[in-house]
This record gives C-alpha cells, sequence and structure tokens, in this order.
C-alpha cells in the first residue's frame, strides 16, 4: 500500500494521523500530517511531518525531529498549496 494525500496512517501505539500533503526532498519522501480522533475530527494540535520508510516491501513512518529539516520541509510543504 502506498501512502498519500487524504490517507490515514495508524501508528503501532494506535495514533492515527491524515496525510495532508506530502514532498520529497533529498531523495526522500515526507509527508505533512494532522492527528485524528477516533471520529475522523482532525486534532489541530497534533501535527507533525512523517518520512517514508521502505523496508522488504514493507512502508513504514517516522516523525520528523530534526528542527532545520522541519523548517526546509514546512516552506517546501507551504509553497505548494
Amino acid at each position: 500500500m502506498n501512502i498519500s494525500v487524504n490517507t490515514i496512517i495508524t501508528l503501532s501505539n494506535k495514533e492515527r494521523y491524515m496525510v495532508l500533503n506530502e514532498t520529497s526532498f533529498e531523495m526522500n519522501h515526507y509527508f505533512l500530517v494532522m492527528g485524528i480522533d477516533e471520529n475522523k475530527e482532525i486534532i489541530q494540535s497534533r501535527v507533525a511531518i512523517f518520512k517514508e520508510i521502505k523496508e522488504n516491501d514493507l512502508i513504514y513512518v517516522e516523525k520528523v525531529e530534526d528542527p532545520k529539516l522541519i523548517i526546509e520541509l514546512t516552506n517546501i510543504l507551504k509553497s505548494q498549496l
């Protein structure tokens, strides 16, 4: 399964996120996501950027924590809107 805009991602800790936008940067793929509750309502305080990781035909995501990378990706994602 590929991840794309409007896809709901469920993490191993059961948190759910809606993909709002996606971009590629320095040979990696990133997603701007916003948390959603059990009723699929947006939780505006849970915004994150996830990096796509592909291993053995499976797709995982990892939260971007590097502040410089977050700024760079935020600028790219904003310019696409």
